[in-house]
């Protein structure tokens, strides 16, 4: 099981990058002996507290300043008491303190749950402005893509590894994560959207996953309007499951079962529009007999341009397309 958020490989960092990223007091130990690590993931990510209280201060100030009575403070203290625990030791409810602090409401209709394109989900959710995946709360951006540990046997960081789910099932990254998913589920409402990679080739929806194990069970049947899917292809990639397949169906079933409204869309237009801005040419981005020279200037112009001013136009008009 990976980590989760919008962080989910947490492969070793080569020996070289790790003496670079490390500091002095961590380096020698990360330089000489990254061959005989402990544990099979990546060490404590360097700096970790300034780049906790950093993130939590620019998103209270400049992401949303209407959660300015959060104390970034006493979040990080509530965080870091994990950092006294053995690193195969660490509960999900050793953060309850943490998220008790850091949780807040999340906008109906606007959760974006996933599996396997974590670039795609950051790049179309926009920062939290069109969607809030996990890693656009405030407990979940904290967190991204780092990583943390306690030493073995001794009281310090360890900076040359840190177990993963091959190590332990409770080791303080995927704790932490298993306690941010249940929150979010529990938090999220309206109509729930779920992007699923179709050309991932063990399946589009893990039936063992975060997405499986821990926010499915926790959504909220009485605050959830319907569940939609969007199962997306990547560009030039191989179809290998779509809406009503393999273990898309299975996940549909699932939500059946439970007795959600659901539905399901294969390469949702806007999202697609998104993908094929790198690859503008690829016949997959092929636009049909309807599209205007107006939707292929938008393509041409958002590869020079900014997103932020020419993404939206590739909304409207993947919109327009779509009625």
């Amino acid at each position: 099981m990976e980590a989760r958020g919008c962080a989910r490989s947490r492969r070793p960092l080569p020996a070289l990058l790790l003496f670079v990223l490390l500091p002095p007091a961590a380096g020698a130990a990360g330089a000489a002996g990254a061959a005989d690590a402990r544990w099979s993931g990546q060490g404590t990510t360097p700096h970790l507290q300034s780049i906790f209280l950093g993130r939590c201060a620019e998103y209270i100030a400049v992401l949303s300043p209407e959660l300015r009575d959060k104390n970034c403070t006493a979040i990080w203290e509530a965080f870091k008491l994990v950092l006294d625990k053995d690193p195969c030791s660490v509960l999900p409810s050793d953060y309850d303190l943490f998220i008790n602090l850091s949780r807040h409401s999340i906008p109906r209709d606007k959760s974006l749950f996933w599996e396997n394109n974590h670039l795609l989900v950051t790049s179309y959710a926009e920062n939290g402005r069109r969607f809030m995946p996990l890693c656009n709360v405030l407990y979940g951006m904290v967190g991204d893509f780092l990583s943390w540990c306690r030493q073995k046997n001794a009281s310090g960081l360890d900076y040359q590894s840190c177990p993963t789910s091959e190590d332990c099932e409770n080791n303080p990254v995927d704790s932490y994560w298993k306690s941010a998913s249940i929150q979010y589920a529990k938090d999220s409402s309206g109509v729930i959207y779920v992007m699923l990679n179709g050309s991932e080739p063990t399946g589009a929806y893990p039936v063992k996953g975060f997405f499986a194990d821990f926010e499915i069970p926790h959504l909220q049947k009485d605050k959830i309007t319907r569940i939609e899917i969007w199962v997306m292809h990547e560009i030039g990639g191989s179809n290998v499951e779509s809406c009503g397949e393999g273990s898309v169906k299975i996940l549909e079933e699932r939500l059946q079962k439970m007795g959600f409204q659901y539905s399901c869309i294969n390469d949702y237009k806007p999202v697609k529009l998104l993908q094929c801005v790198q690859h503008s040419t690829h016949p997959d981005c092929a636009l049909n007999s309807a599209a205007t020279s107006t939707q292929r200037e938008a393509l041409s112009l958002y590869a020079e341009q900014s997103a932020s001013f020419v993404f939206p136009l590739l909304v409207a008009l993947a919109s327009v397309a779509q009625m």
